[in-house]
């Protein structure tokens, strides 16, 4: 097992790796930026080292400084938690190559499916179905507009290696597009150091259906589904575990399809494979090959703390599950991502309290200040019932139950969403969130 564990991350995601390393027995290192100095989980970890300015590009994105963090503390192992540098091919091979072990994936697979384009390529050589898209990188503009016409509108235009919902716009004509186009690639440029981008076709109805995998190399664990069909500026809302909509034979089709995509990958570590589901079809979208922000559900459904069991697999130890985990969940887990509203006006948290008997993944405190630079996110709020019905109420008494003063914050949003027929009677497509914040 490793001794010690450089965290390449910050904020509640550091948290939640800090906790795990402590049942491990792991020494912890926090990194931070100037802006994070008296954040809470620097508080957590054993050290911490400042590695740059408060902009993420001299800090977290700043390969080089995190890695002289670790060498100087003597670290053995990184773990790069979500976002930032995570899917990051050309830092964990740099880790490989200064013998820090790297939480994570194969640098072969980060970059295979770091390229959304490529990686749909790849899905359809697997013969797993994805919509029509086409990359544009390379192209100028009549080829590009004479792909999206062949696409047909309305489509999306995506950061080819994206995520987090930015770099994203959906639009109705050539004429959007051209207007969109540059400052999308600017947008991806800047969150992604990449300005590479592809179209794909939209469906006006579907529900956004994601699998955890975590590989060994020889095995391929399928820890269950997760629906996350609730999205707002394409940034997940509210996520549930299992996905409630699917049959049996549907579920076994999706875990069919997982294997299926990987098969002969040999994958290592954590990942997530993210479909639409549309008219009983399933299509690929992407995979991320990281820890998720929603892992927590689904080490809910499954009793499984996934985030040490993808430390103990990077450190070679023996990792194995029921075989049928997946399909048999524990119960059903939902989670609401309570986020300040931006731009933030008051950034004290003056009144805090949570609810009982309810998850709360969060770095913030009552008396903290947020720092909303890198996002909004205040804390993930996880309940649980025997079924989906129990678990919706639950999920409603905690968030009337949740007391925050000071930010602005979705948490009103929150309530009524949850409160909605269409919502308790699951009812929605990935479209829905965005007409009912436009009613509110």
């Amino acid at each position: 097992m490793f001794r010690k564990l450089l965290i390449a991350n910050r904020g509640e995601i550091a948290v939640r790796i800090i906790k795990a390393c402590r049942q491990l027995n792991i020494q912890t290192v926090a990194v931070c930026s100037t802006a994070d100095r008296h954040a809470g989980y620097t508080r957590l970890a054993d050290e911490v080292v400042c590695i740059g300015p408060a902009a993420a590009s001299g800090s977290y994105l700043n390969a080089e400084a995190i890695l002289m963090a670790a060498i100087n503390t003597h670290a053995d192992a990184i773990h790069p938690g979500y976002g930032f540098l995570a899917e990051n091919a050309d830092f964990a091979a740099m880790c490989a190559e200064c013998g820090i072990a790297w939480i994570g994936p194969q640098t072969e697979q980060i970059k295979l499916m770091g390229d959304k384009a490529q990686a749909k390529a790849f899905a359809r050589q697997q013969q797993v179905p994805v919509l029509a898209g086409q990359s544009i990188q390379g192209l100028d503009w009549p080829e590009i507009k004479q792909a999206a016409i062949a696409i047909g509108f309305p489509l999306v235009l995506k950061a080819s290696y994206g995520g987090g919902g930015k770099g994203i716009r959906v639009l109705s004509d050539a004429h959007e597009l051209h207007q969109q186009l540059r400052a999308a690639r600017q947008e991806a440029a800047a969150s992604f150091l990449n300005d590479a981008m592809y179209l794909e076709q939209f469906l006006t109805t579907a529900r956004h259906i994601e699998v955890q995998v975590l590989g060994t190399g020889q095995d391929l664990f399928i820890l269950g589904d997760r629906d996350c069909s609730l999205q707002l500026h394409k940034q997940k809302v509210l996520e549930e575990s299992p996905a409630s909509i699917l049959t049996a034979a549907q579920r076994r089709n999706l875990y069919e399809l997982s294997r299926q995509l990987l098969a002969g990958t040999h994958y290592q570590s954590l990942g997530t494979i993210e479909y639409l589901f549309a008219d009983g079809q399933f299509y690929f979208m992407e995979m991320n090959t990281r820890l998720q922000v929603e892992h927590g559900v689904t080490e809910l459904t499954t009793g499984i703390d996934i985030v040490a069991e993808q430390i103990k697999q990077a450190a070679g130890v023996a990792v194995t599950f029921p075989e049928h985990v997946g399909l048999q969940p524990q119960c059903i887990a939902i989670e609401a991502r309570l986020t300040a509203t931006l731009p933030v006006t008051q950034t004290k948290i003056e009144t805090l309290q949570w609810p009982e008997n309810v998850r709360i993944d969060t770095d913030y405190h009552q008396g903290d200040h947020l720092v909303t630079m890198y996002d909004g996110l205040i804390a993930k709020i996880m309940v649980t019932g025997a079924d989906r019905i129990t678990a919706v109420h639950n999920l409603q008494r905690a968030l009337a139950a949740v007391k925050l003063q000071g930010p602005t914050t979705n948490l009103d949003f929150l309530r009524q969403t949850v409160a909605r027929p269409a919502y308790v009677n699951d009812q929605y497509t990935i479209h829905s969130l965005a007409r009912w914040e436009a009613s509110k």
